[in-house]
């Protein structure tokens, strides 16, 4: 996991070595990029680095954390109309950081989502009144929540980003809906 202390210069040099994991991201897929890679692209120190960050995944983890945090504080002061449009606006946001989003789609790093997700859990839960539920529910909830935005953005760069991301979730959802209702028949 990520040590990214609240201090000022070790957010900066999170931020630089972010910065430097893109840099290599357009060069090369993540399998090939070495933590020297990113540090010499990012201008800090290896002591900096291994500070801060025990892995490349470790970066991918703070990335999708900082925009997690970033959206949930904007979805608070917006008003929509209804969850639908929430969600395409969260993914949209997350769009906006396609080198990170396809790195996680390409190496299949769905859990680096999930994981993200489930540290913002008591967010979520009153995003989506999960209280007073059965939390237990709650793993299957995101798991669920974080698959179906996962397919969305995967299809979408699958198909060359040629129909709008919102078009592509009302197909995701769709095709869900149809799954739960066939399954649904079997537990009658």
């Amino acid at each position: 996991m990520y040590h990214v202390s609240n201090d000022v210069r070790a957010k900066k040099s999170a931020e630089l070595i972010c910065r430097g994991l893109e840099e290599c991201l357009k060069e090369k897929p993540l399998t090939k990029i070495r933590i020297n890679d990113i540090y010499t692209k990012s201008y800090v120190s290896r002591s900096t680095f291994y500070r801060l960050f025990d892995s490349v995944e470790d970066i991918l983890a703070y990335e999708c954390d900082i925009i997690r945090d970033e959206t949930a504080e904007i979805i608070k002061i917006k008003n929509f109309s209804n969850k639908s449009e929430e969600i395409i606006y969260c993914i949209k946001r997350w769009l906006k950081h396609e080198t990170l989003i396809k790195a996680l789609i390409e190496n299949h790093l769905i859990g680096v989502l999930y994981d993200s997700h489930m540290r913002n859990a008591e967010q979520l839960k009153m995003l989506y009144s999960f209280y007073n539920k059965d939390d237990s529910e709650f793993e299957y909830f995101v798991f669920l929540l974080v698959s179906l935005i996962f397919a969305a953005l995967t299809i979408y760069f699958q198909k060359g980003k040629e129909q709008p991301v919102d078009k592509v979730f009302i197909q995701v959802c769709r095709n869900a809906g149809m799954i739960i209702d066939n399954w649904r028949i079997g537990l009658e």
